[in-house]
């Protein structure tokens, strides 16, 4: 269960606080509802592109418990990775600590990065920010602290207003720590962290760095935009990433100034359409194109891509989705905007043509705003698979929505063909997980080929569905990296 608070990490990690009254890493640390992932992976990719050794831990993970932490681009080692997590199990038996499975995760990646001694660690919040376990951190240890974009998520934990969210993110704020403000959110954002800047006697102008790459670089990112296909919001975590990775370089540079010569910002600017593919590669499930291997062969089933309908007509030998692991009403919003603009044909220069549909695979918590998160994907020609995801290790309390109480509310939306893959009876027998994936995907990909004009399937609704679609493409030989774009 999710159980906040830093009591029980501070325990965990107090031998560690001991030894170091300041960690030999100093932290980037980013707190959000979206975007943090993508801003962690832009901050951290810039910095190594310098020189610096940068570790990266973001959640959940998406495949195996460790793929969360990475270390110079790498997802750490397993067998470096069990023997620190057991030992941080060990201390919370033997102590009766009780720590959570996020809080020992949390302490296992920052003994890591302090083992595997790297300069500068770009950490994003597990939930909200006050009492998340990463807030263990303390004012010397952090360079800078991120807010990326707000909105209304985990109001059970959070608060349910923006306000509300808003004061918990920004409890990661720290005196004399400069931050950095997604300047798209709301004026309520904000305005909250306008007041949570002066109760710490810090000079919010000067503190927040308002997105000033915007008048920097105006051409750079407008260019990125076309190039790389890039939806808006994508624009703008890359110009609130900008603005970190300027302050961190800023502190490393001071930090490290006689170990090694200055980096130069210039030398990432010359490679920003570079660096910002490799960013995004380097997170799977956010607007991923992803490749299926050809034939697709998943576990229990037999290939996928078989007859597409009875005159015989193949899908491709393989084919490019969207994978993107939406799952509140603002990151489906983005989504929306991104399918609409890539994936349907624009039959005017401001209207895309719905009649050309859109084949969604859905899978999602049973605690989110479904209705509204799907009301902003479907269209009334599309088609919806519904399915649910496996069990999600490490945190058992997760549990998707019945795929029939699903499919009953995608029906509501589009006269498209509907199909759930399990009804409420037959997920009470708890099948396989990646052979409910593979049944879903098999359905999803048959009906978004009977389209007959190239496949449009987006698979999304869940980080958690995006990580066991990941799984069955990896054991079947696939590539789950390097399709971003």
């Amino acid at each position: 269960m999710i159980n906040l608070g830093l009591q029980r990490i501070s325990l965990l990690l107090n031998p560690l606080f001991t030894a170091h009254p300041r960690l030999p890493w100093r932290a980037v640390h980013i707190a959000g509802t979206n975007g943090k992932g993508s801003v962690a992976a832009l901050v951290s990719t810039f910095l190594g592109h310098l020189g610096y050794s940068v570790g990266r831990f973001t959640s959940p993970h998406l495949i195996d418990r460790w793929d969360c932490i990475t270390i110079n681009k790498n997802v750490v080692d397993r067998d470096k990775f069990l023997p620190v997590e057991q030992h941080f199990r060990d201390v919370s038996n033997d102590e009766n600590i009780g720590a959570s499975e996020f809080e020992i995760l949390t302490a296992t990646a920052f003994q890591l990065f302090t083992d595997e001694k790297v300069d500068v660690a770009v950490i994003e919040c597990g939930l909200g920010g006050r009492e998340d376990a990463t807030n263990v951190l303390r004012s010397q240890d952090v360079i800078l602290s991120v807010l990326t974009k707000v909105g209304l998520d985990h109001t059970e934990f959070l608060g349910d207003t923006i306000e509300a969210i808003t004061a918990e993110k920004a409890g990661i704020f720290k005196s004399g720590v400069p931050v950095v403000v997604d300047q798209s959110n709301n004026m309520v954002v904000l305005e909250v962290v306008g007041k949570r800047l002066k109760e710490l006697g810090q000079d919010e102008d000067e503190q927040k760095a308002v997105s000033s790459s915007r008048e920097e670089e105006p051409l750079d990112f407008e260019m990125l935009k076309r190039r790389l296909r890039l939806g808006q919001y994508q624009v703008q975590n890359l110009y609130t990433a900008w603005s970190a990775f300027r302050r961190a370089e800023k502190a490393l540079n001071i930090l490290h100034a006689g170990r090694q010569p200055l980096p130069i910002r210039k030398t990432v600017r010359a490679s920003l359409e570079r660096l910002a593919v490799e960013a995004q590669s380097s997170l799977p499930g956010r607007l991923q194109w992803l490749t299926l291997p050809p034939p697709l062969v998943l576990p229990g089933l037999a290939p996928a891509l078989h007859e597409a309908d009875s005159n015989n007509r193949q899908p491709p030998s393989s084919m490019r989705v969207l994978l993107d692991g939406a799952h509140n009403v603002q990151s489906a919003k983005g989504l929306a905007s991104f399918v609409n603009d890539n994936l349907r044909p624009q039959t005017s220069q401001l209207t895309a043509d719905f009649s050309k549909p859109i084949t969604w695979l859905v899978a999602t918590k049973s605690d989110k705003d479904v209705d509204n998160i799907l009301s902003i994907l479907i269209k009334p020609h599309d088609n919806v698979v519904t399915c649910t995801f496996g069990p999600v290790d490490g945190m058992p309390w997760v549990k998707p929505m019945p795929t029939s109480a699903l499919a009953s509310k995608a029906e509501k939306l589009t006269d498209g063909t509907v199909r759930s893959v399990l009804d409420k009876d037959e997920m009470t027998k708890e099948p396989l997980s990646d052979v409910i994936v593979a049944t879903a995907l098999e359905e999803a990909i048959r009906i978004a080929s009977l389209q007959g004009e190239g496949v449009r399937l987006c698979i999304t609704g869940s980080l958690y569905l995006v990580g066991d679609i990941l799984r069955c493409v990896r054991n079947a030989g696939g590539s789950i990296y390097g399709g971003a774009r």
